[in-house]
């Protein structure tokens, strides 16, 4: 009797072990694993990362740019051109894995206009803005190389994926049979734009009149539009909607 009392602990010992390592054993290996979605990334627009890990519970994200994220699926935009090494690590019961690829960023030339009426900073909604590549097929509002764009309550329109050259804009927006407001008179043209950066402009409208062709017998004056910022931007924006 002494000795079988020696040898249950000892057996329970053993039991309760075995169930430990087995538990363990349950647990799936972690491998950490992503894809990119999309063929090509572009600066200012959002890459979304794919997680395809295995056996994981959490996630560090290092994007290769100084940010990060915890997400399981996150997205992240790059405001400059150029290759990141993208490392995520999953963590999962068992342990942790890492895994680290390239991710290229092309660059993006953009123009970022904003539309406000003639001697004031108030945004001008519902104006149709549109891109011609030489001042011929502007003044004859012929050839555009771009679609035509709205603007919304905060006067802004936004072209992405130009090329790094000078451009002749056409902002209107129709108040009746024979008036409306139009930058014909008051600047057109940008300088030639920055590549892979986004280039901020403002354009000023007036109230114009004309019972024939939209630009019939006007000559424009003014060519050059002024440069601004996203600073720039971000402030009479704010002031407008404070006022």
């Amino acid at each position: 009797m002494k000795n079988l009392k020696f040898i249950i602990p000892i057996m329970l010992i053993f039991v309760l072990n075995g169930c430990i390592v087995d538990r363990t054993s349950d647990y799936p290996e972690t491998n950490a694993c992503f894809t990119v979605s999309g063929t090509t990334q572009y600066m200012n627009e959002p890459v979304y990362f794919v997680n395809c890990s295995q056996g994981a519970v959490s996630y560090d994200w290092s994007f290769g740019d100084g940010f990060s994220s915890n997400q399981k699926n996150p997205t992240h935009t790059y405001s400059e051109a150029g290759t990141y090494q993208v490392t995520m690590r999953a963590v999962g019961y068992d342990g942790s894995d890492t895994f680290t690829d390239a991710v290229t960023i092309s660059g993006s030339t953009d123009l970022d206009i904003l539309v406000m009426y003639v001697g004031t900073e108030d945004p001008v909604s519902n104006c149709d803005v549109q891109l011609y590549g030489n001042e011929t097929d502007w003044q004859n509002l012929t050839n555009p190389v771009s679609d035509i764009v709205t603007t919304g309550t905060a006067g802004l329109v936004y072209f992405s994926g130009l090329y790094p050259i000078e451009y002749y804009i056409d902002a209107y927006r129709s108040v009746s049979d024979t008036s409306y407001y139009s930058n014909f008179l008051q600047g057109y043209a940008t300088s030639v734009l920055e590549e892979n950066k986004i280039n901020y402009y403002n354009i000023y409208v007036e109230l114009l009149y004309n019972t024939g062709k939209r630009h019939s017998g006007k000559t424009p004056i003014i060519k050059q539009i002024e440069k601004s910022s996203k600073e720039e931007h971000d402030r009479i924006i704010k002031a407008f909607n404070e006022k």
